[in-house]
């Protein structure tokens, strides 16, 4: 205990602050370790979690003895200076955050809007539309359309949909939201009831780099004033990749039967689509390329 570290006192503030850091981090350390990758790591933490009590009253004695020891190490400090100058250090801070307050609200709800844009327009209920057509990936294409491929959805059939009026059946339609496309609909097949067949053909430009570019499906009943929803599905991108890599083998020549609709989709909160997509042969496209390579 009567060791000193003959060091310049400014450098006898760094390790302090740098020991009341780790005290911190120590305290800590439950909710880093659960936040770690490695499996290890989260079943420590999973262990931590059923002993809190027990850890933060070892982590506490810890603490006082670890800053207690650093503290006395320092010739030119005492612990109770140090208890001053941090109790003066938090009423500063305090008192700071106090005057900036509103400057900080308004970041702290821009970064959450942020990190819950997903969330937050679900519960809105406009999740599935686009607001602006621009990204910072159009920039590498020169703002064209050269990345985007055609492609074309066949829907076969709907079936096991909620009813949304007990006494009439349900007027169905299926909608779809794609990136950047308009919102494409099927026509409206009138007292269809819990399912039907659309055997509809629909085209949209899929750009199959984006990996936020979503397909939302939605079927509907048309009603006299407006359309419910009875049920929704969401294909990611590579979902949809996967299903165009997989009607490749198919050609251009598809019917509407069990042979080229082997699994349907799931919808929510109940029922079943058969949806099919594939790629199309599209001459406009080809040309569009080669006119941005030449002109960017």
């Amino acid at each position: 205990l009567e060791y000193r570290l003959q060091i310049h006192e400014e450098f006898q503030g760094w390790v302090l602050l740098f020991a009341t850091i780790t005290c911190v981090w120590l305290f800590c350390l439950p909710c880093y370790c659960a936040g770690l990758s490695c499996a290890a790591g989260r079943r420590f933490a999973a262990w931590l979690n059923q002993r809190l009590p027990n850890f933060y009253l070892f982590i506490s004695i810890f603490n006082c003895v670890f800053m207690v020891l650093i503290v006395n190490w320092l010739p030119d400090w005492t612990f109770s200076m140090y208890m001053v100058a941090l109790l003066k250090t938090l009423a500063g801070t305090l008192s700071n955050l106090g005057k900036c307050g509103p400057s900080l609200a308004v970041i702290a709800a821009f970064f959450f809007a942020l990190a819950f844009k997903d969330r937050i327009a679900q519960l809105f209920g406009f999740d599935h539309k686009t607001l602006f057509r621009f990204k910072v990936r159009d920039c590498f294409f020169c703002l064209g359309g050269s990345r985007f491929q055609p492609i074309e959805l066949d829907v076969w059939k709907v079936d096991d949909l909620p009813s949304a009026d007990p006494f009439s059946a349900n007027n169905l339609f299926v909608e779809f939201f794609l990136g950047y496309n308009e919102p494409m609909r099927t026509r409206v097949h009138n007292n269809a009831g819990s399912g039907c067949a659309f055997k509809e053909k629909l085209q949209l430009n899929f750009d199959d780099g984006d990996d936020e570019e979503t397909l939302f499906i939605f079927v509907k009943n048309q009603k006299v004033m407006g359309t419910s929803e009875l049920a929704r599905a969401e294909i990611s991108t590579q979902n949809l990749k996967d299903m165009v890599n997989r009607a490749k083998r198919y050609g251009e020549v598809v019917r509407f039967s069990e042979e080229f609709y082997p699994e349907a989709i799931n919808l929510i909160p109940r029922g079943k689509i058969w949806l099919r997509a594939g790629p199309v042969s599209d001459d406009d496209h080809h040309q569009s390329l080669l006119q941005e390579l030449t002109s960017c």
